[in-house]
């Protein structure tokens, strides 16, 4: 079978964010653990071709076609979203919870596009002073709900120590307490690529 591919979207707008480090220790593990994956990472407020605009194109997305994507999209930025998220086999949000939700940044990057994120794995790493769950409520909600993706059931709640909200030091991503998170993330992995193993075999087979 073809590898699988896997984008990793940051969803926080900080310069300097906790959500950073949770990628990092992340990443190490797909590097050690999991080489055969390929792997994109896409920080939503300074990766190329992003931050998107917060306008919508006058279409809405579901009007359409799969076949049409990514040009039917009058934006640039929004095409190359639409082709980048057409690569992945799979997706893992990282995120953190502002004042009970998830970022704006993230929700207009789910808007503008609706076709390539349906059916698509998706697991949740989210990160708070109480692990995000707020946030990951609402992702629920929307990704699985609103956008038809294949929700992934190994959701990771990372309970952020309260030095790390208020003052101005972040996560490096090698603490050793974040070994609490490794269990969930092993297990989040896991099912992004059963699921995708299962789906390339029907589809290849």
């Amino acid at each position: 079978m073809s590898p699988i591919k896997i984008g990793i979207i940051l969803g926080s707008t900080r310069t300097r964010s906790n959500t950073q480090g949770i990628s990092t220790y992340f990443q190490n593990i797909l590097s050690t653990s999991y080489p055969s994956l390929e792997v994109e990472t896409i920080h939503l407020s300074s990766s190329p071709g992003h931050p998107l605009p917060f306008q919508l194109d006058q279409a809405v997305p579901q009007a359409h076609s799969l076949s049409t994507l990514p040009d039917a999209y009058s934006d640039f930025a929004v095409r190359r979203w639409s082709s980048t998220v057409m690569e992945w086999d799979g997706l893992v949000i990282i995120t953190p919870q502002y004042n009970w939700g998830y970022p704006a940044i993230l929700k207009n990057a789910f808007d503008h596009l609706y076709h390539e994120w349906s059916g698509l794995p998706v697991g949740i790493v989210t990160l708070g002073g109480h692990g995000g769950t707020k946030c990951l409520e609402q992702l629920k909600i929307v990704l699985g709900g609103g956008l038809h993706v294949d929700m992934v059931q190994s959701d990771v709640l990372v309970q952020l120590p309260r030095e790390l909200i208020v003052s101005e030091k972040r996560l490096e991503g090698d603490e050793s307490w974040l070994g609490d998170s490794e269990k969930g993330m092993r297990g989040l992995v896991d099912e992004l690529e059963r699921i995708e193993n299962r789906r390339k075999m029907q589809t290849e087979g």
